[in-house]
């Protein structure tokens, strides 16, 4: 890190005394950020000031589920509010331990977001009611969704994992706050969701001007990558599958491989 000159010390002197805002070449300098990249744009909050400023909200209950078994009220909630300060009192849960997993380990174990996709849009139900609004865009969209996004990484159990449902718009600026949130080595993996049309495999219409887009993306991440519990989601083989396989003293294999014995998954 080099060290400023006494030109430029008086430069950031002077502007921190008449209030004005500090460079950003700056910044990197005065400043340790122990962040080898980051994604900057206009407005961008400290972590530390969104943790800190945020208020809570108490939650009411308004109705309890009943286990038909043995009478006992679920842990689930399902709560109404704005997300934001949502978070914080669950934070704040978690932090007297009143929020924690089904073996007592505090936090959430996974969390899957589906947020807006800054589209400009207003959406409407069936009945053509109003549905939400998906209107915030630009930098206002990424530090709208950051906030959120650091506040989950804090309710996250140390084997959790994370995942991020949206399109082509903006997962490729979500992905570098995610790197920077949670690091770019708890990166897991991206599932593209083929979202397809009805009759068959989407097709490129002639009248079309550009590429319809047929897919949508889920960033997954862990809290600490080594530790996530993941438990793999198979299903059963299809009838043809087991028409198709053996097993002998090796374990399972195909009866018609290319090179005669083929190993079964």
């Amino acid at each position: 890190m080099r060290k400023l000159s006494e030109t430029e010390i008086e430069t950031i002197v002077g502007l921190l005394r008449e209030g004005k805002p500090i460079p950003d070449d700056y910044k990197t300098i005065i400043f340790d950020t122990k962040k080898e990249y980051e994604l900057i744009y206009a407005d961008k909050e400290r972590e530390e000031d969104i943790l800190a400023d945020t208020m809570a909200v108490p939650l009411q209950k308004v109705k309890t589920f009943r286990n038909g078994k043995d009478g006992e009220g679920w842990t689930n909630m399902l709560i109404f509010g704005d997300n934001l300060q949502v978070l914080k009192t669950l934070l704040q849960m978690k932090q007297k331990g009143k929020l924690k997993n089904a073996d007592g380990t505090p936090g959430v174990r996974l969390v899957y977001i589906d947020p807006p996709f800054a589209t400009r849009q207003e959406f409407r139900g069936s009945q053509d009611q109003k549905a939400y609004q998906d209107k915030i865009a630009g930098a206002r969209f990424l530090e709208f969704l950051r906030k959120r996004l650091i506040f989950l990484r804090e309710l996250l159990s140390e084997d959790g994992n994370f995942f991020v449902h949206l399109d082509n718009r903006r997962v490729h600026y979500v992905k570098l706050m995610m790197d920077e949130i949670l690091g770019e080595t708890n990166f897991v993996n991206e599932i593209v969701w083929h979202k397809g049309r009805e009759g068959g495999a989407s097709r490129i219409h002639s009248q079309s001007s550009a590429m319809p887009t047929e897919y949508q993306n889920v960033l997954i991440y862990a809290k600490r990558r080594d530790q996530r519990l993941w438990n793999p989601p198979l299903g059963p083989y299809k009838e043809s599958t087991l028409q198709s396989i053996e097993k002998d003293t090796k374990g399972w294999f195909y009866k018609r491989g290319r090179m005669g014995r083929t190993p079964a998954p």
